[in-house]
């Protein structure tokens, strides 16, 4: 869909709303990472329970994931570059106040909910429940958030663009809570993926 391009009296009214998320924008934007392998040994970071402990990661005699696991991680992983690109659109628009470029990052966003489909495949691992759950949380969230801003947009509604934003970075930041967790399990992932294939 061709990104709206907002008319003067939009832009005046979308006015308050940069000056109202502005700095949280940017405070959401330097807390988000990409899922990368995580440093080793980094405390904070949980790990499969079927990595030994100490060891910074899986050994190659982990117990084996199961194989939807596997593939519900992977498209979780393959996927935060696109979502983690959107977030630095979005800052963008708001940075230089260009509704067109808020909009095309929300068109983006709007279209995270195709992930919810993996919380099934990984929901079968224990161990990933907890991240699958909040995962959910932030992806319905930002969907959400993201559609409405869209709606907003497009019907020049700015009070409406300041809420739904507010709730954009809402998830966003439940988003980026979880990133931390699932950068550790991309990394594991790489490693069961090789012993499902032995």
């Amino acid at each position: 869909m061709t990104p709206v391009r907002p008319n003067g009296r939009m832009r005046g009214r979308a006015l308050p709303l940069v000056a109202t998320i502005l700095a949280v924008v940017f405070a959401v934007a330097c807390g988000t990472t990409t899922a990368s392998p995580s440093p080793s040994g980094s405390g904070d970071v949980p790990r499969s329970s079927s990595a030994p402990a100490g060891s910074g990661g899986p050994a190659p005699s982990a117990t084996p994931w199961p194989g939807n696991a596997v593939l519900g991680i992977e498209a979780m992983g393959a996927a935060d570059g696109q979502i983690t690109a959107a977030i630095n659109d979005f800052n963008q628009g708001v940075a230089k106040q260009d509704l067109s470029m808020m909009r095309k990052a929300a068109d983006g966003l709007a279209g995270v909910d195709v992930l919810l489909p993996n919380l099934d495949k990984i929901e079968i691992f224990e161990p990933m429940r907890s991240f699958g759950d909040r995962y959910g949380t932030a992806i319905r969230a930002i969907s959400t958030a993201a559609k409405a801003l869209r709606t907003a947009i497009d019907s020049g509604d700015g009070p409406g663009i300041t809420r739904s934003s507010q709730d954009l970075l809402a998830g966003l930041a439940q988003y980026a809570s979880v990133q931390p967790e699932l950068a550790s399990w991309v990394e594991q992932s790489i490693a069961q993926k090789r012993l499902l294939t032995r």
